[in-house]
């Protein structure tokens, strides 16, 4: 059964702000349970917010000590993506994980990756490294903002880092002159550099880098190029026909059967709870038996016995299936 994680964690606070001598101890403490409510990336004016909700009312800079002590004391993590506005996450000791996020509509997408992880640790001995700590971010589109994006994009639209394609100039004979007299042509590849700078575009071609004004970058439509496609000649591929890299969904393997899980999906809130229960990337997880009517379904994961919802395994991918020989 899992450990109720909040209520040790607000045992641990009494005990250590007590020990500190801290004022305002109570109000703390309530800035505690309201920043416990919200189980995402939160900004100090959300804190504010579910104190409100719960019948509270505390000023700005109150709330802000507080979580800068919390933060101290290791309940939560501060970060700022991409020089947005400082959010808060709850820090989960031991457990170290990465993020996401999306340019276009701001989602914050967690992520832990053991092959990735033993890779950086793999560098940092190469260079006689010793790693303390680290912090990886990624930044792009989320799947839902991708399916909503036209194919077609014109270039003043573009996000920074995004790789392209010039597919068609949407100009007359003398800009074209002018595009082609750059070195830009349709079918080159570019990446954007920066973008929204008194509307001009900086791109790269190559080892290029060149300025496109806003009304040019407006007569230039640009396509992603896809990535997956250089991997594939990189010699990375995915041989999703090699039958033991033939994935599935956690719920649909039989009892008695392994395998190695490569992707968690669902909900932050969910993911969090399979993270914490040791289920992440790499992992291999044994499916022990089913519930009568199929629900729950009981496991074990390194070594551990935890029962899931049928509708929770749904969430997670496996690979490399295996039936166990010892299995009657």
């Amino acid at each position: 059964m899992m450990i109720n994680t909040h209520e040790q964690e607000k045992k641990q606070f009494m005990r250590l702000f007590r020990e500190q001598g801290l004022d305002r101890f109570d109000e703390r403490f309530q800035v505690l349970e309201a920043f416990l409510q919200l189980d995402h990336h939160v900004s100090h004016a959300e804190i504010v917010t579910q104190l409100k909700k719960n019948g509270i009312r505390l000023n700005d800079e109150f709330v802000i000590s507080s979580m800068e002590h919390l933060c101290r004391f290791g309940f939560a993590s501060k970060v700022e993506f991409d020089g947005g506005e400082p959010l808060y996450e709850h820090r989960h000791l031991g457990i170290h994980h990465d993020h996401m996020i999306c340019t276009k509509c701001g989602t914050i997408l967690e992520f832990k990756d053991e092959a990735l992880e033993k890779q950086q640790q793999k560098v940092a001995k190469e260079y006689g490294f010793h790693m303390l700590q680290h912090r990886m971010e990624i930044y792009g589109l989320c799947s839902a903002c991708m399916a909503k994006r036209q194919k077609l994009v014109l270039l003043h639209k573009a996000k920074q880092g995004e790789k392209l394609k010039v597919k068609q100039l949407e100009a007359g004979r003398q800009m074209q002159l002018r595009i082609s007299s750059m070195g830009l042509k349709i079918g080159d590849e570019l990446e954007v550099v920066s973008n929204g700078f008194g509307g001009q575009v900086v791109i790269a071609t190559g080892e290029t880098r060149l300025v496109i004004g806003s009304g040019m970058a407006q007569k230039i439509w640009v396509e992603p190029v896809d990535t997956s496609a250089d991997a594939s000649k990189n010699g990375h591929a995915d041989h999703s026909t090699d039958p033991e890299s033939i994935r599935v969904l956690l719920c649909d393997m039989r009892a008695g059967q392994e395998g190695t899980i490569v992707r968690v999906s669902g909900e932050s809130t969910l993911r969090r709870r399979l993270l914490e229960m040791g289920i992440n990337r790499g992992t291999r997880v044994y499916v022990e038996k089913y519930a009568p009517l199929k629900d729950p379904v009981e496991l074990v994961v390194k070594g551990y016995h935890i029962s899931l919802r049928v509708e929770e395994a749904a969430h997670i991918l496996v690979e490399n299936v295996t039936t166990r020989k010892d299995k009657k």
